[in-house]
């Protein structure tokens, strides 16, 4: 009887340690980087704070995520940015974007845009660009957008935490443990 209740109560408790994980996530849209903030059941993660650091560790940075867990900021540099969340009570999950995914930063305006077209090259007056260039175009950042998304999703399912591998050694003691208990009973 008093086996029952010991595996119950790992049963019940062990959903709790990984109900508690949070996770973020961060892409780039447009000139700006959005991310969203969660715990691993998909409960937003609201009001936590978020700091963002360059690849030498200077904190440039400090938001705070809105209701949904979401954040969204403009970076000012193009260089890797370490995203941090600090959940409370030893809660923390980064991420990295990496530079090259990141826009150019805006220039002064006197520089002049280096690849503006001439209208010989198909803009039109009263449109812009042609239907072909606009289809192109759409498709190039489609396809790189998805190609960052795989790549993110695919980080995030390849991590261990130390979380994860605590709850493996847990599990395999108390498998042990059970082995041993049953054992000492059949003397």
């Amino acid at each position: 009887m008093k086996i029952i209740r010991i595996l119950t109560a790992t049963a019940l408790f062990c959903p709790l340690v990984f109900a508690h994980r949070v996770n973020i996530f961060a892409q780039v849209e447009g000139s700006s980087v959005v991310g969203q903030c969660y715990y691993n059941d998909g409960t937003p993660l609201r009001n936590q704070k978020v700091e963002v650091l360059r690849s030498s560790g200077e904190k440039i940075l400090e938001l705070v995520t809105d209701d949904e867990g979401n954040f969204k900021f403009t970076p000012r540099v193009r260089e890797d940015l370490k995203i941090v969340l600090y959940a409370g009570m030893g809660h923390k999950a980064e991420i990295t974007v990496e530079a090259r995914m990141l826009p150019e930063v805006a220039k002064t305006s006197k520089e002049k845009p280096q690849g503006a077209l001439k209208k010989s090259e198909g803009i039109t007056e009263e449109h812009g660009l042609d239907t072909l260039q606009v289809r192109k175009i759409v498709e190039d950042v489609v396809d790189e957008k998805f190609n960052t998304l795989e790549e993110l999703i695919t980080k995030q399912q390849k991590s261990i935490s130390v979380t994860t591998i605590i709850g493996g050694i847990g599990y395999i003691f108390g498998i042990f443990g059970l082995y041993l208990y049953f054992r000492s009973k059949k003397r």
